[in-house]
């Protein structure tokens, strides 16, 4: 096999940059999903669950983002680990780690998967229960601003060979081909 790209999008971009990118994302999402809804939604009753349910829903949306990721690979044959860690004692860290090498198709799904199930059921729930629209859209813009470093990897995958194969090392994924 022979690397045809090495990728880490937070040495391409730069942690500073990439954190930038991802906050302004979130905020820029929040203020084009808010205004529409709040306009649509005017004459609905807005009600606030307790400041102990948003925190909690904020601070695990990170870890069922990562959680999306694993679940097209649940469908295949890959075996892969769960790692747990705390960040400064409060907040869920969860990292995957892969026993062997993704096909691009299976690469790109894992990618997209955090958009599948945790921004179209939020956008879903924005319609069902306008009353909790303010949080849902809260939730959404978080999970779009955490995805920018998804879909950056994205646009790489779907620019490889057809039969290449993406293996994710500690910070890089790799694309292989097979050597001529």
């Amino acid at each position: 096999m022979t690397c045809w790209k090495s990728i880490n999008v937070t040495k391409e971009l730069g942690y500073n940059r990439l954190v930038i990118l991802s906050t302004l994302l979130g905020i820029t999402t929040f203020m084009f999903m808010y205004v529409p809804f709040s306009i649509i939604y005017q004459g609905v009753t807005i009600e606030a669950p307790s400041i102990y349910i948003v925190l909690s829903s904020l601070i695990l949306l990170p870890v069922l983002h990562k959680l999306a990721h694993a679940i097209p690979l649940l469908f295949t044959d890959k075996e892969f680990q769960f790692r747990w860690s705390f960040k400064y004692r409060y907040f869920p860290m969860l990292k995957i780690k892969m026993k062997s090498s993704l096909s691009k198709r299976t690469s790109i799904l894992t990618m997209v998967a955090p958009s599948l199930f945790i921004t179209l059921p939020l956008m879903l729930a924005l319609v069902g229960f306008p009353m909790y629209f303010p949080i849902l859209i809260l939730c959404l813009a978080l999970n779009i601003g955490v995805s920018l470093p998804d879909w950056i990897a994205l646009a790489y995958f779907t620019k490889a060979p057809k039969n290449s194969v993406i293996e994710k090392s500690r910070e890089n994924y790799d694309i292989l081909i097979k050597s001529p």
